[in-house]
């Protein structure tokens, strides 16, 4: 498949679009044929600095444009991009691609093209081209490609149309920011609308416009894997009835610094306030029930008291020599690390808390199961960039580690499931980059057994990339002879902010769909801000919620 990009200047290049070039240039199946790069000069160019001077002086609205850049440089110097990438290497290769400059016809905001230019790239048979140059395009360029322009809105565009990307859903407060890939069209925002994918929000501007910039990144590659799989369907956008969102003005840029730095200051009281006082936030703990979850009635339940320093989350049930066992993350604040522990269900409490398996990293999320005999532990280790499996040497409290997989990558949040057919399939969530959001994107394989030596990636993965419903929230279970996945509703800016119940209708190697039945907040107790995880077995479930300060 032969691509073209509108391309910037290789040395203003982001990371995210240098992680996508990077994945052109590694996969075989793919060529970058063109490089597209604007040739205007002096006046005609809308990037010269006397140009933007001239467009600030004209704005009516240069002093929230002045405030606003201000504190989006104050962000960027507090939080620093990280480049991901050999930005070098990378530079060095796009040298050695055919480039050619164009000088549309600008005209306000838009860059026309005239025929000249667009004969020019035809001749180069390209299949698709991505923009990431150039302001809203027009002309017969639209068709300079057999499969068009593929663009990013850096937004739901059946929500928001316009920009800065990422500012107007924390204004706001929308409960996710979306990212729409399309294929342009003369429609402004308004193009055939190729994937969607959404994301949560931060509550810093410029970090949410990178955490959509550089899940961005997922979103293309799927979709070209798709278009070489002749599943290329775009379809036509939705009616648009909101405002066209534009820079904002003083009002709103004084709104936004206000949530922005009484977040700042908050986040230094928690602190302060753990230190001093010992107070927690964002804690955590668990609560048990009998029966199904579906049928259950949450506010009846009581949370399990926690011992000083600690938060306890990921509860996974385990029935051992007839007694039931729940093994959970166990945070301390202090060490700002988790391990694994376990306790003994006793009348809807935990007694006998041991530590199970404690690391010089970060764990949690402790799927536990069996194979035969013998008892597996599946944890969490991102923070050790893989996935392990212990095997139990002595239950419940002595573990070895069994096999490892997924080496060098963010990977989160794992399970196995076994269908009807004894097909195993393992689920799990990725990071990509870094920089990249962790909650997105979920991923599913076939395994041949448990100790992953085998994988065989689903054709459509990632499966999806949604922060609504991606994350896992515990293993899948079965009611009334339907099965069901957990997963966490990550939104409104908020971790684990709520908990899906989403029933699987097709699993297979090549499709995959679940539905959403339900969305639970954590509204039965007071004080509760997040939850995120179900385990039921054995006639049993727990849940964990956190809350927002105790």
């Amino acid at each position: 498949m032969r691509i073209g990009i509108l391309i910037q200047e290789f040395e203003v290049l982001s990371n995210w679009e240098l992680r996508i070039i990077n994945e052109i240039l590694k996969d075989p199946s793919l060529e970058l044929a063109l490089l597209i790069q604007d040739g205007r000069e002096g006046n005609n160019s809308t990037k010269t600095l006397k140009s933007r001077l001239n467009r600030l002086l004209k704005s009516k609205n240069i002093f929230g444009k002045i405030l606003f850049s201000l504190q989006t440089k104050i962000e960027n110097f507090l939080f620093k991009e990280k480049i991901t990438v050999d930005k070098e290497r990378i530079i060095r290769e796009l040298n050695k691609i055919n480039k050619i400059n164009v000088e549309p016809k600008r005209k306000g905001f838009l860059d026309i093209f005239d025929d000249n230019d667009v004969d020019k790239i035809k001749k180069y048979d390209l299949d698709i081209i991505l923009r990431h140059e150039f302001n809203i395009i027009r002309g017969s360029i639209l068709q300079a490609a057999k499969y068009g322009i593929w663009s990013f809105h850096h937004a739901d565009n059946f929500i928001n149309r316009g920009g800065p990307a990422g500012f107007w859903e924390i204004v706001l407060k929308q409960p996710s920011v979306g990212v729409t890939l399309q294929k342009l069209t003369p429609e402004l925002d308004g193009g055939l609308v190729i994937d969607k994918a959404f994301f949560n929000r931060n509550w810093s501007f410029v970090r949410t416009s990178r955490l959509i910039l550089e899940g961005s990144v997922s979103i293309l590659l799927k979709n070209i894997k798709k278009l070489q799989n002749g599943e290329f369907k775009p379809t036509k956008s939705l009616v648009y009835f909101n405002p066209l969102y534009k820079a904002p003005g003083l009002k709103m840029v004084l709104k936004y610094m206000f949530l922005f730095y009484s977040k700042l200051l908050g986040r230094a009281m928690e602190e302060t306030n753990y230190k001093i006082f010992g107070r927690r936030f964002d804690c955590w703990t668990l609560f048990i029930g009998k029966g199904d979850f579906l049928n259950s009635t949450l506010f009846r339940l009581k949370p399990i008291k926690l011992p000083k320093k600690e938060f306890w989350a990921d509860p996974f049930i385990f029935n051992h020599n007839n007694d039931n066992y729940i093994f959970f993350e166990n945070y301390n604040y202090t060490t700002k690390k988790g391990k694994i522990s376990c306790g003994k269900i006793t009348n809807n409490e935990l007694t006998d808390i041991a530590d199970v398996i404690e690391t010089d990293y970060h764990l949690s999320y402790p799927f536990i199961f069996k194979e035969n005999e013998d008892i597996f532990l599946m944890p969490e280790s991102s923070a050790n960039n893989r996935l392990e499996i212990y095997k139990c040497i002595k239950f419940p409290t002595e573990w070895e580690l069994h096999t490892t997989a997924f080496e060098n990558e963010k990977v989160a949040d794992a399970f196995f499931y076994t269908d009807k057919d004894k097909t195993k399939w393992l689920f799990i969530n990725k990071q990509m980059d870094i920089n990249a959001p962790f909650e997105s994107e979920l991923y599913i394989y076939k395994v041949n057994s448990f100790d992953l030596k085998d994988l065989e990636p689903h054709k459509n993965n990632p499966v999806m990339i949604n922060s609504e419903i991606a994350r896992n929230g515990g293993p899948i279970f079965e009611y009334e002879n339907e099965i069901y996945r957990p997963s966490q509703a990550n939104i409104d800016g908020i971790y684990g902010r709520a908990l899906n119940i989403n029933k699987i209708e097709k699993l297979t190697i090549d499709e995959y769909i679940e539905n959403t039945i339900v969305t639970t907040y954590p509204n039965f107790q007071k004080g509760l801000i997040s939850m995120h995880h179900l385990h039921q077995s054995n006639g049993l479930f727990v849940i964990d919620a956190a809350y927002k300060k105790i």
